[in-house]
């Protein structure tokens, strides 16, 4: 039998053999995440969890977009997903991730906070960064976790229900941040619920993006406040008022969802079956395509590049809420001697032993946890 004519991968095959794929790809992507974490939010979002997922399906004898319901709702139901998401943020996904945070340990926080590096970033980096978070997480999450994930399952025999909680839960637990488990479970039981009333995967996916847009916005907003230090009774008052907004307004729009069915769309179907190819002949344009966004990274940031290789070899304690000014001080020196080195005023050597000697007096103040008995 000749490759072309074997039968389909069933659907929850495909799922499961696309998201081993996809994990087994992000491992050695989070390797260009921790030389620049910016470029490698994107790399990772395009190359090892769209590209992956995407050849595994067209090699499972499906046409990728069609077979995960890419298809044009219409304007008012990508406006109503984005309305939709902002209220679901607001009204349930914030609360949850503020209780979270609360009861968390500071040592489970500080590991799991970026704003620290999102601090560091240039100009150019926050830009790539953001969207990458807006654009490039929507659109290639969407993909796998709904498109092919929550179909398999669906197609399966699972009930509805049953589908988009475990999709939900494998898109929460892929995320490996437990701070923030709770918080993203109810985000994907969100775009679950999205993406099976609509039919089409692009609500879902603007859902996603405007998501994480909002909390984006919030962030800088509140970096860039100018009110004083607010203490946690305030920050509890204010996360009260946005989830009391958030929750009225999305009843709101559940209501009108309820009266105006034309909100959610026009759910379109498509052919999707295809010729299975081979493997090698799925993965080809997109091993072409990550090579050559390496090479043209090289080529325009090869200093930026060569400071992540530093970074990488000579790592710092992620840095702490209740560290001494002294440490913070430092820290901020070594942030700008890095931006003099990548804009060529300062040598790379001088940050490399600056570098270390920041990092030998951190493992003096920050000692490691004693070993296991």
């Amino acid at each position: 039998m000749n490759f072309d004519q074997r039968p389909q991968l069933p659907p929850l095959r495909l799922a499961w053999t696309a998201l081993a794929a996809c994990l087994a790809a992000t491992v050695g992507g989070s390797i260009i995440e921790r030389l620049s974490p910016a470029v490698g939010l994107w790399f990772n979002e395009v190359f090892c969890i769209l590209g992956v997922a995407w050849a595994v399906t067209r090699w499972s004898g499906r046409a990728p977009a069609a077979y995960v319901r890419l298809t044009w709702p219409g304007l008012p139901a990508m406006g109503f997903a984005a309305a939709l998401s902002v209220a679901n943020f607001l009204g349930l996904a914030l609360p949850i991730n503020a209780l979270s945070q609360h009861f968390a340990p500071d040592t489970l926080k500080d590991a799991f906070d970026i704003t620290h590096v999102l601090e560091q970033f240039s100009g150019l980096e926050v830009w790539l960064f953001a969207t990458g978070a807006v654009l490039g997480a929507a659109l290639c999450e969407e993909f796998l976790f709904r498109g092919l994930l929550l179909q398999g399952l669906s197609a399966s025999g699972a009930r509805p229900a049953e589908a988009i909680f475990l999709s939900g839960l494998v898109f929460s637990l892929f995320h490996l941040n437990p701070v923030a488990f709770l918080a993203l479970l109810e985000l994907g039981l969100f775009f679950g619920l999205l993406y099976h009333r609509t039919g089409s995967l692009l609500p879902s996916m603007a859902a996603h993006a405007t998501q994480n847009a909002t909390a984006l916005a919030l962030y800088f907003i509140g970096r860039r406040s100018p009110l004083p230090e607010a203490t946690e009774e305030m920050g509890a008052r204010q996360v009260m008022a946005l989830a009391g907004m958030g929750v009225t307004v999305l009843a709101m729009l559940v209501l009108l969802g309820r009266h105006f069915p034309k909100v959610w769309g026009r759910p379109s179907a498509a052919s999707f079956e295809r010729p299975r190819i081979s493997l090698s002949r799925a993965f080809a344009p997109w091993l072409v395509a990550a090579s050559l966004c390496l090479l043209g990274w090289f080529l325009a940031d090869r200093r930026g590049m060569e400071l992540g290789v530093v970074d990488l070899q000579v790592e710092l304690p992620d840095a702490r809420a209740n560290e001494p000014p002294d440490v913070h001080s430092a820290r901020a020196e070594l942030g700008a001697l890095r931006a003099k080195v990548r804009a060529g005023k300062a040598p790379l050597q001088k940050y490399l032993e600056n570098r270390r000697a920041l990092a030998d007096s951190l493992g003096e103040t920050h000692p490691a946890p004693p070993a296991a008995k």
